[in-house]
């Protein structure tokens, strides 16, 4: 019997995602209701379940914070960011902090039990998309020998300063009045200038040369 357990803050996903995923007999869906801190987390016991379905956004904190409390006190639990985004906004950096991947809430429920399958036996299922970009913003990188990091507009640094805050490129789009491929884009340019390859990079390195606060 395969346990998961749904981190969501709307009942209806919680309810929704258990009454698609026990339609197979050999699994059980459990959910966790709000509110979320770690403070909560850290009294929980996570041993009981196979993986952990973890969403984005959860009010006061994100998946990615609890998920990395979670892993602190259980080593080798299986989470996997369950999100209604697009997954490549976040794949690399959950992958660096532990949680094995991300699958979008409209997949079907084959693709999703397909991906917990393959985090049990230790493997990621990577969307194609995502790994063209990621081979195309290394290629740029070696090929594009900055020898000082190029200046960012205001735009950039705007949606930098988004990205900070932890917001998903859609609502970086809604926040500034831009279509979500214009921010698309502008990121694809903030990380070519420099010269990184994923959000956290762009941030950290931003912040260390003062280009935002």
């Amino acid at each position: 019997m395969l346990h998961i357990l749904v981190v969501d803050d709307h009942p209806a996903v919680r309810e929704g995602t258990k009454a698609i995923l026990e339609t197979d007999s050999q699994v059980k869906v459990s959910y966790l209701n709000p509110p979320y801190s770690k403070d909560v987390i850290q009294h929980l016991n996570f041993q009981e379940y196979d993986v952990i379905l973890m969403d984005m956004n959860l009010g006061d904190i994100n998946g990615m914070e609890l998920s990395t409390e979670i892993i602190k006190h259980s080593e080798d639990c299986k989470i996997i960011l369950y999100t209604g985004y697009d997954v490549e906004d976040y794949f690399e950096e959950a992958i660096r902090l532990g949680i094995h991947g991300a699958i979008s809430k409209t997949e079907t429920k084959e693709k999703i039990l397909s991906s917990i399958r393959h985090a049990l036996s230790g493997d990621i299922v990577v969307p194609y998309s995502y790994l063209k970009s990621l081979i195309l913003q290394q290629k740029n990188k070696s090929s594009s020998a900055h020898s000082e990091t190029e200046t960012l507009n205001e735009r950039e640094k705007a949606i930098l300063q988004e990205v900070e805050r932890g917001l998903t490129n859609q609502e970086i789009a809604d926040k500034l009045h831009l279509s979500k491929r214009s921010i698309e884009y502008s990121l694809t340019s903030i990380f070519n200038k420099l010269n990184v390859g994923s959000r956290t990079e762009a941030v950290l390195i931003s912040k260390s040369e003062g280009i935002i606060d």
